[in-house]
């Protein structure tokens, strides 16, 4: 008796469609956990750890913002790559007597690199050393009084 060479072939053919189906189940069951796995890898730094305290005095940021947008009381902040300084020249009317504030250095990339530092004017100019920093993307953010005048301003600087 001769078999029916068809329903061999149907047969097989079955087979191979439903070891497909199972192959293709298991490629993407992996490659979503391959993707799942690769996400708990990556480091997510907050900002700020302290992000909902802050955003509740963003009015006053706001407020500070517009005060130093006036031309008379913005600051000049700049690299000096050659003497290893980020310069920051105050407006004639800040000294160092009737200024107050400080100087937060905010690294986006990592929180870990941020620091603080009180405003220091000296010639009306605050000179903060770089030899420390990170190359890399810097802010360089402001908030300082003067004569009980609020004032905030945020410069982006590249350390190299």
């Amino acid at each position: 008796m001769k078999k029916n060479p068809t329903s061999l072939d149907q047969h097989h053919k079955t087979m191979n469609w439903g070891l497909r189906i199972i192959l293709l189940y298991t490629a993407f069951v992996g490659g979503m956990l391959f993707l799942v796995y690769k996400c708990t890898q990556q480091n997510i730094d907050l900002v700020s750890a302290d992000y909902y305290a802050q955003e509740i005095k963003y009015q006053e940021k706001i407020d500070r913002l517009n005060n130093s947008q006036h031309q008379d009381v913005r600051l000049e902040v700049a690299y000096a790559a050659s003497e290893g300084m980020i310069q920051i020249k105050y407006p004639a009317s800040s000294t160092s007597k009737n200024t107050t504030g400080e100087i937060v250095l905010f690294r986006p990339d990592n929180s870990k690199l941020d620091f603080k530092i009180p405003i220091d004017i000296k010639d009306g100019i605050q000179s903060i050393p770089t030899q420390k920093l990170t190359k890399g993307l810097w802010r360089v953010k402001s908030s300082w009084s003067t004569n009980d005048t609020p004032y905030y301003q945020e410069e982006r600087i590249i350390i190299q």
